[in-house]
């Protein structure tokens, strides 16, 4: 029996090469690397609230002896003061809120503008962006329901114990949160350890749906569905597919981080032998004025920055399209009947795609 996950490798590599290499295009590799930002490029939004001056006893105590007229004019204001506080956090949570969920969906109509640049072996970044508005809107949707799915059962798990550390005796509160806690430390861990498992299988089942959804017209959950009814007829695949998937991402992974940290060491040296010849020599054509050397070498900086990132999505973009081909191409083996219009038209398993 002949498991797809090892085959697919080999057509992986070939759509990688043809699609990236064969010829080299510059513009291709920019617009690819934009896609790969946007889908999961990882922008953490940490939201963080100032310290807000409230007004405890203490401070009510400090006016007692000012006129009633001046206490309850401060009384006003403070109250005034926290009010807006509270109205400037609660528009901040929403606004970063509103950021995360549309950031949310340009990554899901990205997943399908990867998709079929890669099947088309075409990138066309505004036209696909405008051809699956709807699909990235159903796939935003699923992920949302998932997202809150996941959220309910960390919440379910976690309210029992907060509750039960609410309702202890005030003398016993500290002795049980340190009894609580280890034991949720271990609840949690083995419970983070199975939405884990369950995720990253989750997320397979959305990522062939991808293309189902995309190559047979149909929504997300119709997809996500079709794929389900594929597994049911042929589960041992997708079993070894999970495993092999798996082992090629580590593999692909610590090949990325060796190829990264060579490029960003060499390409660092270079740039730091150029600011520092930069900087002794505008010193000296500039001398006396240390504020006009730095307002030249500080943009300059900034423009390095710019380059050093543009090169990290160079290094790891072969990986990112190697590994989607493989999806790719596993599918095809997978899922005969999804008749997906490769670019190439490989030869998989006596049948041309």
């Amino acid at each position: 029996m002949s498991w797809y996950v090892l085959d697919a490798v080999d057509g992986a590599f070939e759509r990688t090469r043809k699609c990236l290499f064969d010829p080299f295009d510059f513009w291709k590799w920019v617009k690819l690397i934009i896609i790969g930002v946007l889908i999961g490029g990882g922008a953490n939004f940490n939201g963080g609230s100032g310290n807000l001056n409230t007004f405890d006893g203490s401070d009510v105590s400090a006016f007692k002896d000012m006129p009633t007229g001046h206490s309850d004019l401060l009384h006003s204001i403070s109250d005034n003061i926290a009010a807006d506080a509270l109205g400037y956090l609660i528009a901040a949570i929403l606004l970063i809120l509103l950021l995360v969920l549309i950031l949310s969906y340009i990554s899901s109509l990205m997943e399908y503008v990867l998709v079929e640049s890669l099947v088309s072996n075409d990138v066309r970044f505004r036209e696909y962006s405008r051809r699956f508005l709807g699909k990235g809107f159903g796939l935003f949707l699923l992920r949302l329901m998932i997202s809150v799915i996941y959220l309910v059962i960390i919440a379910t798990i976690t309210l029992p114990f907060i509750l039960y550390i609410i309702r202890q005796p005030e003398e016993a509160v500290v002795n049980s949160i340190i009894a609580m806690l280890v034991y949720f430390l271990f609840i949690f861990i083995f419970a983070g350890l199975i939405l884990a498992v369950v995720g990253a299988i989750i997320n397979s089942f959305v990522n062939l749906a991808i293309p189902v959804s995309l190559y047979t017209g149909s929504d997300i959950f119709r997809a996500v569905s079709m794929v389900l009814k594929k597994f049911r007829q042929d589960w041992e695949q997708m079993i070894v597919y999970w495993a092999g998937r798996t082992i090629l991402s580590i593999a692909v992974t610590i090949a990325v981080i060796i190829g990264v940290v060579i490029v960003l060491a060499i390409a660092a040296l270079m740039l730091l032998a150029i600011d520092g010849l930069l900087y002794f020599t505008l010193s000296a054509l500039l001398s006396g004025s240390e504020s006009a050397v730095w307002m030249i070498l500080i943009p300059l900086v900034l423009v390095q920055i710019f380059l050093l990132m543009l090169i990290i999505g160079f290094v790891t973009m072969p990986a990112r399209v190697f590994v989607k081909y493989h999806m790719l191409t596993f599918l095809q083996m997978w899922y005969p009947q999804l008749e997906i219009p490769m670019f190439d038209r490989l030869q998989l398993h006596g049948d041309h795609f």
